[in-house]
């Protein structure tokens, strides 16, 4: 019996930790991802002058942006340069919000003949009460653009998700420079 008692919490313990490895990233209040044009000739660019977006619907986030992609760039070896420079590149950005809402739902009073008596739902008896409550939160879209100056087609976009981006207390500058960073690393394409 204390042998089957042991290889049921082993179970157990291999389901919760599966179960969070699974869920971890769904839980990750930042997604990066980036793209760009195969045909682009990253190693001849070397310079980019920033133009902000005229598009913008938070410039609050406009001051933190275009420092942030103007100190990365110049950390991959770019030049920054103004418009009347003729740079290689164009950068600019968008910043989009959404209203969303998050969802959670707590289990209570799921005791009685669970797996070993452990009172955890999953075995014969036990009733419970499930409650599910709704948060509103604004998701962001954060977009860096690299235009070719010349043809002015789109060679590279990265994009970070962020939730609750006007959440009271968020530090946003610290969190568009994790975004703008993290894009960056994938400059310029392997």
């Amino acid at each position: 019996m204390h042998a089957s008692l042991h290889t049921r919490l082993r179970i157990f313990a291999w389901g919760i930790l599966s179960a969070f490895l699974v869920c971890t990233p769904l839980l990750s209040a930042q997604t990066i991802r980036v793209n760009w044009s195969h045909n682009a000739p990253f190693s001849d660019y070397r310079t980019v002058a920033w133009v902000p977006s005229p598009h913008d619907n938070h410039p609050f986030y406009r001051q933190y942006v275009g420092e942030y992609v103007r100190a990365a760039l110049t950390k991959k070896g770019m030049k920054i340069v103004s418009m009347a420079q003729s740079p290689d590149l164009i950068a600019t950005y968008h910043f989009l919000t959404q209203e969303s809402e998050e969802t959670e739902t707590t289990y209570e009073g799921m005791g009685g003949g669970g797996w070993g008596g452990w009172g955890m739902g999953m075995g014969m008896g036990g009733m419970g009460m499930a409650n599910t409550t709704q948060e509103p939160i604004t998701i962001g879209v954060l977009t860096v653009d690299l235009i070719d100056a010349k043809t002015k087609h789109l060679v590279w976009r990265g994009q970070a998700t962020q939730d609750n981006v006007l959440k009271p207390g968020k530090n946003e500058e610290k969190e568009v420079a994790k975004s703008v960073y993290k894009m960056l690393d994938h400059f310029p394409p392997k």
